[in-house]
C-alpha cells in the first residue's frame, strides 16, 4: 500500500513536470529576439533665400526733392535718400560716401553764414572743423570762384592726409551757389579714390527747380516756361533758324517772353559788354556754363525743332544721353536728326550753346 502512494506521488510530479514544459516553465532557452532599428529621415536642409545684387547702372539715378526745388544725378543706384526736409536734402552709399545739401535764405541766415568766397576762407572753415592742420591733415584742391550775374558760385575739393580726422573720408567735394538772400551748400564725402570722379559729376549735375534767386547759375536749370517760349511764332516775323525777332530785335533763342518782350532767361545781363557800336565783345552766359563749354559740341549743342524752328540747348547727362535743361532726353540718329521722347524731330547744324546765347547785333 506504502509502494502504491509513492508511485502515485511520482506520477503526479512527472505530468506536473511535463505540463509545465508544454507551457513554457521549462528551462528551454528563449527565442532569440531581433532588435529593429528605424534611421530617421533626414531634414532637407533649407535653400538660403538669395540676395538681390544692386545692378548700379540700370535705373535713373535722378532724385528731385519732395517739395521740387532741387535735384540732383546720384551716382548709380547704390545711393539712398536719408534726409528729405526743407533746406536739407541727404544720401549715402555705405562704401562709397555721403552727400548733403543745404539751403538757407534771410538776413540773419546770411548773416551767420560763411561763403567760402576766397581760398583762404575755405582754408579757415576747414581748419575750424576738428582742428585740422593745413599740410598735414589736409589740402584744398582746384578752387574756383565765378560770378554769374552777380551770383557767386564756388567749389573745391578737400584732400584729406590724415582720415583719422575726416571719418575715414579721402575727399570732400564742395560747392556752394550764394548772393545777398540765399545759398546753396553741396558737399559730398568720398571714401576711395575711384568713386571721386563719379561724385564730383554728381554734384555738378545739382540744378535748381524752384523759385529761387540763385536758379540762374546752376547748370540745366532753365524752366519750362524759359525753353517752351523761347521760339516765336513764324508769322510774326520771327527767324525761326535763329529764333531772333527780325522785327524787335529780340533773343527768342535767350527765353523771350513774347506778350512783355522781356528777356526772362537773361534779362539784362550785367556780364554783357557792349561797345559803343552796339557789338557784344562777350557771349551772356545765362545757364552757368563756361566759355569752353558754350563753344565744344561735344558738352553742348543748340537744336532746332523741324515743325517751327524752336532752338534749345542740350547736353550730356554723363550716361550717352543728351538731356535739356528739364531732364528731356534726346537721341541722335545721325550727324544732323535728331528725337525727342515723344517723337519730335529736330536738326543740329553743328552749333554749341554759344548760338543760344549768341546776343543781337
Amino acid at each position: 500500500m506504502k509502494n502504491k502512494k509513492i508511485l502515485a506521488i511520482l506520477a503526479l510530479a512527472v505530468s506536473a513536470s511535463v505540463f509545465m514544459a508544454g507551457c513554457g516553465f521549462g528551462g528551454e532557452e528563449p527565442e532569440e529576439q531581433v532588435e529593429v532599428t528605424v534611421t530617421p529621415t533626414p531634414e532637407a536642409t533649407p535653400t538660403p533665400e538669395a540676395t538681390p545684387t544692386i545692378a548700379p547702372d540700370v535705373q535713373d539715378t535722378t532724385y528731385t526733392s519732395a517739395d521740387g526745388t532741387i535735384s540732383i544725378k546720384l551716382p548709380d543706384a547704390t545711393w539712398a535718400n536719408r534726409t528729405d526736409e526743407t533746406n536739407t536734402l541727404s544720401f549715402e552709399s555705405p562704401d562709397v560716401g555721403n552727400i548733403l545739401i543745404l539751403h538757407g535764405q534771410g538776413e540773419e541766415t546770411m548773416a551767420a553764414t560763411v561763403i567760402p568766397s576766397t581760398q583762404d576762407m575755405a582754408v579757415s572753415l576747414e581748419q575750424a572743423d576738428n582742428d585740422k592742420v593745413q599740410g598735414t591733415d589736409f589740402e584744398i584742391q582746384n578752387y574756383t570762384a565765378n560770378d554769374v550775374n552777380g551770383i557767386g558760385v564756388y567749389s573745391y575739393v578737400t584732400h584729406m592726409l590724415n582720415t583719422e580726422k575726416s571719418d575715414g573720408n579721402l575727399y570732400v567735394i564742395h560747392k556752394v551757389f550764394a548772393n545777398a538772400e540765399e545759398y546753396y551748400s553741396i558737399e559730398a564725402s568720398v571714401k576711395t579714390e575711384e568713386a571721386l570722379s563719379s561724385v564730383q559729376a554728381a554734384v555738378d549735375s545739382f540744378q535748381i527747380l524752384g523759385n529761387s534767386t540763385l536758379r540762374e547759375a546752376a547748370p540745366g536749370t532753365a524752366s519750362a516756361a524759359d525753353t517752351n517760349t523761347a521760339g516765336t511764332d513764324a508769322g510774326t516775323g520771327t527767324d525761326a533758324a535763329a529764333g531772333t525777332d527780325a522785327n524787335a530785335g529780340t533773343d527768342a533763342a535767350a527765353g523771350t517772353d513774347a506778350g512783355t518782350g522781356t528777356d526772362t532767361a537773361a534779362g539784362t545781363d550785367g556780364t554783357s559788354d557792349t561797345s559803343s557800336s552796339g557789338g557784344s565783345t562777350t557771349i551772356p552766359n545765362s545757364a552757368g556754363f563756361t566759355d569752353e563749354q558754350l563753344t565744344d559740341t561735344n558738352q553742348t549743342r543748340t537744336i532746332y525743332r523741324n515743325s517751327d524752328g524752336h532752338p534749345l540747348v542740350i547736353q550730356p547727362d554723363g550716361n550717352g544721353n543728351w538731356v535739356d535743361f528739364d531732364g528731356n532726353t534726346y537721341t541722335f540718329t545721325g550727324e544732323q536728326d535728331a528725337y525727342d521722347e515723344e517723337g519730335n524731330s529736330y536738326y543740329w547744324h553743328g552749333e554749341g550753346a554759344d548760338v543760344y546765347y549768341m546776343p543781337v547785333q
